[in-house]
C-alpha cells in the first residue's frame, strides 16, 4: 500500500511539470550570432537531486540539538516565462539524537532516564521559483514549496518509548543558485538554503510555535 501511494505522488509530481507549450526553449537551431551566445537560453526546465544537511531551529533544538546529515530531496521546475517556474518536490529527512539523562512527561505521569530522540519526516507538494537573471549562466533564484508532510517524533528510554505520527502541513522558502558545469553544459550544481516551517504544536515533545529546521542543500541539476 505504501509503495502504491508513493509511486502514485511521483507520477503526479511529474505529471504538474510537464506543463503544456508556450514555454522557453533552447534554440537549438545551428546559426547563432555573437550575441546570441553571450545570452544563455533557458531550458524548458529543471529536475533537481540533492543531498540535505539539516539544523535544528527553535523548539526544534531542545527536542534534537544535533544536525541531521540524512536528508534528500528531488524536484521539478517548469518555466512559464523566463523568470517564473512551477513544479513539485519530494523529500525525506531524519533527525537523531542520545541525550543524557531527562524526565518526560506523560499522560498519567513522568518517566525519566537517558533516552535517545528520533525525528523523521517525508514531505512533497508544489513549489514555485523567481529566476533573477534568467539570461547568465549563473542563475540564482527564490523560491517557496509547500505541500503536505508525515512526521514521526519518538523518545526512547531503554525498552519503553513514546511516540507521535501524523500528517501536517508544511511550508519552505528557498534561496539557491544554478551553476552549469559549462557554457554548453545541460547540467550543473544546484545549490541553496531552504527554512522548513512545519505546523505542528505538542506540548508534551516542547513544541509550541511550530517545528522549524533549516537545510543546506547540494546537488546535480539536469535541464530538459
Amino acid at each position: 500500500m505504501k509503495k502504491n501511494i508513493v509511486l502514485s505522488l511521483l507520477f503526479l509530481m511529474f505529471a504538474f511539470v510537464a506543463l503544456a507549450d508556450g514555454t522557453p526553449e533552447k534554440d537549438n537551431e545551428p546559426n547563432k550570432t555573437s550575441d546570441d551566445i553571450g545570452n544563455f537560453l533557458l531550458p524548458d526546465g529543471f529536475f533537481n537531486i540533492n543531498y540535505n544537511l539539516g539544523i535544528p531551529m527553535g523548539d526544534m533544538k531542545d527536542f534534537i540539538g544535533e544536525n541531521s546529515y540524512r536528508g534528500f530531496s528531488i524536484d521539478g521546475r517548469k518555466f512559464l516565462n523566463e523568470h517564473f517556474t512551477v513544479g513539485g518536490y519530494m523529500g525525506w529527512t531524519g533527525f537523531y539524537e542520545k541525550n543524557g539523562r531527562k524526565t518526560y512527561p506523560l499522560e498519567n505521569g513522568t518517566i525519566t532516564g537517558i533516552a535517545s530522540t528520533t525525528y523523521y519526516n517525508f514531505n512533497f507538494g508544489i513549489n514555485a521559483h523567481y529566476y533573477l537573471m534568467p539570461g547568465a549562466m549563473i542563475k540564482p533564484y527564490v523560491g517557496i514549496a509547500m505541500g503536505p508532510v508525515y512526521q514521526t517524533l519518538q523518545v526512547q528510554l531503554g525498552r519503553y518509548y513514546i511516540e507521535d505520527q501524523n500528517w501536517q502541513f508544511q511550508m519552505a522558502p528557498e534561496l539557491g543558485v544554478f551553476i552549469p558545469f559549462g557554457p554548453e553544459s545541460e547540467a550543473g550544481i544546484n545549490t541553496g538554503l531552504r527554512y522548513n516551517l512545519v505546523s505542528y504544536q505538542n506540548s508534551r515533545y516542547g513544541f509550541s510555535n511550530g517545528l522549524s529546521y533549516l537545510q543546506w542543500y547540494i546537488g546535480i541539476t539536469f535541464e530538459y
